[in-house]
């Protein structure tokens, strides 16, 4: 590859990694950059909502002159097609990649305007994406087809991708067999992907989510029916099934336990890297204590080693606003031995009625410098100090962020629920 075509996709790689917000992921092996893979997470108010789709991008030598290949992995094994324009064999369909009529490639386009070309394929009624559907207005017709994609966005975005990183045997027989065959390899640039603990943090962020969502369809009536093909399904590109909304909530029960139970088993290993004298162990013990001695966060987050172990810190977030009414709000903050790239785990120990706060107290999370412990304690902080975001992605609890984005009187009901929580929290003390 050229040196201009290398220059230029480095640029455009630390261009979309300063944004910690944007709603994708990108991974990339320093020694072949013009091989991306990158995870997008589906828009919310969409049949995708906060699935986690793969795609890969190899660019060409002439590159940006010429437009990347990019070819869609989360297909089932090539068994799925979701969406009219990503077919269930990985050809995903925009004019600026070449692979369908409309505005041409040219070098001011790059990664990102790829990556938001594709996001916007998932879109409230990817049907209308289908030409000669585009002003289709069946009610019927529309949500058939937004069910089942809904319904295999979280079983194969999702559920199955969970399943696969964990080593459990998938409940889909197909897959399974698939998956026996590949001897679980992502890719050919590697064996496992490399979106696995942001992947787990996205599930446990957003599975009440994923579970409202399922209660709301089975709802409708649909629960055991087959998937209604399309129009424009057939052969072996199309989304085939059948509904099964209590298996999928089962499947997502016992994921969350599995994922939850994880820090407590990185405190059992510990006890190993600690042995080992591990370099993670006297990095984070080194942050730990550096903190203390600035004393910046004194008057905000009271913080202790649990029996010394640097990779269990015990935090309690205090003195906030009157909102809630001067709680303290108790955290644990766990770390694997391959932190940064294993991001901390946190968790409340206590109910946090916040837009941003899950119910199990999985709060919502990004930062700048994942190396860099300080970005997760300003990030607590921030969650109390600062307005909730209105990006619907980051928003984990509907009750509270109902009541934070609505009328007066809504406020007033959030007000309320934010000061009980926090006198609680005092009770409790």
């Amino acid at each position: 590859m050229s040196d201009r075509s290398t220059l230029r996709i480095q640029k455009e790689l630390n261009e979309i990694g300063k944004n910690p917000e944007r709603h994708f992921q990108l991974w990339y092996d320093d020694n072949n950059i013009k091989h991306v893979h990158a995870m997008l997470t589906g828009p919310p108010h969409t049949p995708y909502a906060l699935g986690m789709f793969d795609f890969v991008f190899n660019m060409g030598e002439d590159y940006p002159v010429g437009p990347p290949k990019v070819t869609a992995l989360t297909t089932a094994g090539g068994k799925t097609r979701f969406n009219p324009n990503i077919y269930a064999n990985g050809k995903v369909c925009l004019s600026i990649l070449g692979t369908w009529e409309g505005e041409k490639w040219s070098a001011a386009h790059g990664l990102a305007s790829v990556l938001i070309s594709i996001q916007s394929l998932l879109s409230e009624d990817p049907y209308h994406n289908e030409p000669g559907h585009e002003k289709e207005k069946d009610k019927k017709v529309l949500g058939d087809y937004n069910a089942k994609l809904l319904h295999e966005t979280i079983r194969i975005s999702v559920i199955d991708r969970l399943e696969e990183y964990l080593g459990w045997r998938s409940a889909d027989p197909k897959l399974e067999s698939l998956i026996g065959a590949r001897g679980h390899t992502f890719c050919s640039c590697r064996t496992k992907s490399p979106f696995i603990n942001v992947a787990k943090e996205m599930f446990l962020m957003y599975k009440h989510l994923y579970d409202d969502t399922l209660v709301e369809e089975k709802a409708k009536g649909r629960d055991g029916k087959s998937f209604v093909l399309t129009r424009f399904e057939a052969g072996g590109n199309r989304c085939d099934g059948s509904f099964d909304y209590q298996s999928l909530r089962d499947r997502l029960d016992a994921l969350q336990k599995a994922l939850l139970a994880e820090p407590e088993q990185w405190l059992v290993d510990s006890r190993q890297w600690l042995a080992d004298e591990s370099t993670t162990a006297s990095n984070l013990r080194a942050q730990f204590q550096q903190i203390k001695a600035s004393k910046d966060y004194d008057t905000s987050v009271l913080m202790d080693l649990e029996d010394n172990n640097p990779y269990a810190w015990n935090l309690s977030v205090v003195k906030l606003p009157n909102t809630y009414d001067g709680g303290i709000f108790r955290a644990q903050m766990r770390f694997h031995n391959d932190f940064p790239e294993v991001r901390p785990r946190i968790r409340f120990e206590c109910e946090v009625f916040h837009p941003h706060v899950s119910k199990d107290g999985i709060p919502y999370i990004r930062v700048q410098r994942p190396d860099n412990v300080r970005d997760y304690l300003d990030a607590l902080c921030d969650l109390f100090m600062a307005d909730p975001s209105s990006d619907p992605s980051t928003h984990l609890n509907v009750k509270a962020t109902k009541m934070w984005f609505g009328t007066k009187e809504e406020r007033r009901d959030f007000n309320r629920n934010a000061r009980r929580c926090g006198q609680k929290t005092l009770e409790e003390c």
